[in-house]
């Protein structure tokens, strides 16, 4: 552990310097004859006495906590205490009479001469690099003091910098993982911007023709195909971006009260496809009665939907799947179980690790690696927990989410949401706005067919204009636009008596957090990230009645 910064180091030579005063003191008193003997050194309980000419040097070099020498004014080595020999790598008996240059790595030498010529009139300080009886190198700060009391030479102490540069290295590398962190984030966002926008128009298409597109079952089986395989890419997009805002605490959950059924079903339906294609068995078992959780719907329903789809591409077809749940207390408990390839016992420990994919034999299944650590994280972040067990390979796995859950509804709440009945909305003035003309006409086309009446521009200042022209109830724009960005123009609509009252409606690819805020603030009232689900645009539209409804931020 780095215990002393510059500063510290700075502050402990000046202390050092205060004790050579003090040791310029002591020698004065030795030399008027005032004391016989000194205690010097209370680590090693020694006591010397004055019996030879150089006693000064020793007391003032034994008195130092640090490593010390005495020197003469040439640079020769009179007296070195136990911490000097041990920097230079040398006996201690074996330093007395030798230059303090031998010691020094060649670059640092003519810095030594020229401190030492200095260090006759006042005291010096500098950086030099010794050179160890091993052969390594070692940065020291070095200081040099004039021993004024007659011909008494030089003092010299030495800190070692070794820790020091260690922890300028570790905070360089550290801010340099930083900045690189940073860079990743910015690349993902960019990244999952230039992919969901395409996926938009693919997405929208594929949607279009299953509703209006011919009965031939083959043909609709490859609609269904490039929904499936559209939406699977929107998912891995969203995971790698889940991933990197999780480890940089950015993700935050939109809790409310919500059903265990409601969860489990929109799970499998999202999974349905790749389970029925496999061949598998699967079966559900919930508790009888009416189970809620305080959660993030969107959020439990990706670790359900990873876990059964993670059970999917483990299992063989004609295989076996299973999803359950019991509910003890204030505590639910989730099983996803599977009959497929099993986990190697080793490998339990580290299967929610990041990036960490477990060689089945000789299948090698898609995917980052990413999935079980975000069942993982948002399990977490629910207060709740997941661990895998398995029986070793070959033999199946099972994964167990257990999550805390509250008081069911009661039996009034339960019959006033059930006698709920959906009411009707009139038709709509839509204004869409985005520089991907694929994206705006195969929206505008489902709104159409949606009875809706859509007004199509490609860029920002157009956006502003037609908005002024129009006057529509709903604008959907992009973000990216040339000209003026979506920001812009959402701020300039809001400037106009007309567009204060007008549903503003973000369809972009940047979705972290900071983008739906910034959205949120320039006027937006919605904000969807692309491929956006044709039916929840419809939804929302539908939504707005007689007055705007709640912000929706997806």
């Amino acid at each position: 552990m780095i215990n002393r910064t510059n500063a510290q180091l700075l502050e402990e030579n000046e202390k050092l310097r205060l004790r050579l005063e003090e040791a310029q003191d002591t020698l004065r008193a030795l030399g008027a004859g005032e004391v016989d003997a000194v205690l010097v050194d209370h680590e090693y309980e020694r006591v010397y006495v004055l019996e030879a000419a150089d006693t000064p040097y020793r007391l003032v070099v034994e008195q130092m906590p640090q490593a010390g020498a005495t020197l003469t004014v040439e640079g020769i080595i009179l007296h070195g205490n136990i911490r000097f020999a041990g920097m230079l790598g040398h006996p201690l008996h074996s330093l007395a009479g030798k230059s303090m240059g031998d010691f020094l790595a060649p670059g640092s030498r003519a810095s030594f001469e020229t401190m030492l010529r200095g260090a006759v009139e006042s005291e010096v300080r500098g950086e030099v690099a010794l050179q160890r009886g091993d052969g390594a190198s070692a940065p020291v700060y070095l200081g040099i003091s004039p021993l004024r009391e007659g011909a008494l030479g030089m003092c010299l102490v030495l800190t070692d910098l070794t820790e020091q540069r260690h922890y300028v290295e570790l905070q360089a590398a550290q801010a340099a993982l930083r900045e690189s962190d940073r860079r990743k984030d910015e690349f993902l966002a960019i990244l999952a911007h230039e992919l969901r926008t395409p996926l938009g128009p693919v997405r929208n298409a594929a949607y279009f023709l299953k509703l209006n597109g011919p009965l031939d079952p083959e043909f609709r089986r490859l609609i269904e195909m490039i929904e499936r395989q559209a939406g699977q890419l929107a998912r891995l997009i969203d995971d790698l971006l889940d991933v990197s805002r999780i480890s940089r605490g950015a993700l935050e959950l939109r809790r409310e009260r919500v059903g265990l059924s409601e969860i489990v079903d929109s799970a499998v339906d999202a999974c349905r496809d790749q389970i029925r294609d496999r061949g598998h068995s699967f079966r559900v078992s919930l508790p009888p009665e009416p189970t809620e959780l305080d959660a993030d719907r969107a959020r439990l329903i990706q670790v359900l939907c990873n876990l059964l789809t993670n059970a999917s591409k483990y299992t063989p077809e004609g295989g076996r799947i299973e999803l359950g749940a019991t509910a003890t207390g204030n505590v639910l408990t989730l099983s996803v179980k599977d009959n497929g390839s099993g986990i190697p016992p080793q490998k339990l420990a580290e299967i929610f690790e990041l990036f960490v994919q477990v060689d089945r034999s000789d299948e090698r299944e898609g995917g980052l690696g990413i999935g079980l650590t975000l069942v993982r994280q948002l399990a977490k972040l629910h207060g709740g927990s997941v661990e895998a067990r398995s029986a070793g390979t070959g033999q199946g796995s099972e994964f167990i989410l257990t999550l805390p859950v509250i008081l069911a509804p009661s039996a009034s709440e339960a019959v006033k949401k059930g006698s709920e009945t959906p009411p009707e909305y009139p038709r709509r003035r839509i204004l869409v706005a985005d520089d991907n003309k694929d994206a705006v006409e195969s929206l505008a086309l489902l709104l159409q067919i949606a009875g809706h009446e859509v007004h199509r521009v490609f860029d920002g200042e157009a956006a502003i204009t037609s908005a002024q022209d129009v006057r529509p109830d709903v604008a959907l724009l992009d973000i990216g636009m040339p000209r003026v960005n979506g920001y812009d123009v959402a701020r300039r609509i809001r400037e106009f008596p007309w567009g204060r009252q007008m549903y503003l409606v973000a369809l972009t690819g940047w979705g972290q957090d900071e983008d739906r805020h910034r959205a949120q603030a320039a006027g937006f009232d919605a904000h969807f990230v692309k491929p956006v689900d044709p039916d929840a645009v419809l939804r929302l539209l539908g939504s707005i009645a007689t007055s705007p409804p709640e912000p929706t931020l997806q």
